[in-house]
């Protein structure tokens, strides 16, 4: 069940036009109804200056990015999808703050967030993969298709297929085939393009024109 969405909207980054949530962005194949732009942002009714109290905020536990679900194009918490993703700490990395200073003479503090060590698929694109199988099951998709050399197709044949979400995942010649058989154990299809990566997100293209599905 979906609430009302007193939330968010999406507003066109082309010509400003309102889209009421991402169930309309979806209807119109993920572009603005007015003028076609494929490029949107997410505005929320609420001060988005509140999410620093939740970074902040001592008190509280993050147990996965949905920690901060006031701020995530999402309406209904039973939709969400987690495993747990996006609670990794920042790490300070002295040996790459060394290297600056020996190599280029650079005084710099280096902290890092980004690391593959996630709950889903052990990839950093776990969290994006978590917070798009939630919205997409939240608006009732049942079929996806993307292009990716790995990542990607690892994290989002994990989060949809717990989403009851089918998808079918493009990957260039170059791509591994650790992650072509990864993407077969969840379910999902996989298709190998004779080509590169640019390659792949054509062919990605004309499947979802052709079929109707989101890319």
């Amino acid at each position: 069940m979906t609430t009302k969405n007193d939330k968010y909207y999406l507003e066109c980054r082309n010509c400003h036009n309102e889209i009421a949530d991402l169930k309309q962005w979806f209807e119109h194949k993920q572009q603005c109804p007015e003028c076609g732009n494929k490029w949107a942002d997410v505005k929320y009714h609420d001060d988005i200056e509140k999410i620093k109290d939740l970074i902040l905020n001592n008190a509280g536990d993050p147990n996965s990015v949905f920690y901060y679900f006031d701020f995530l194009p999402i309406l209904d918490e039973e939709n969400i999808i987690t495993r747990g993703e996006g609670v990794i700490p920042v790490e300070n990395w002295p040996f790459l703050e060394e290297f600056a200073r020996k190599k280029y003479d650079l005084d710099i503090t280096v902290n890092v967030y980004r690391n593959d060590l996630n709950q889903g698929t052990n990839t950093f694109k776990d969290v994006a993969a978590s917070v798009a199988a939630s919205a997409l099951k939240e608006n009732g998709i049942k079929q996806y298709a993307v292009a990716s050399t790995g990542n990607i197709a690892s994290a989002f044949s994990h989060y949809l297929a717990k989403a009851d979400i089918n998808l079918a995942v493009f990957m260039p010649n170059d791509a591994l085939k650790a992650n072509e058989a990864e993407v077969s154990t969840y379910g999902q299809q996989v298709f190998r393009v004779n080509g590169d990566y640019a390659a792949a997100k054509k062919v990605a293209a004309d499947y979802s024109a052709k079929h109707n599905i989101l890319l």
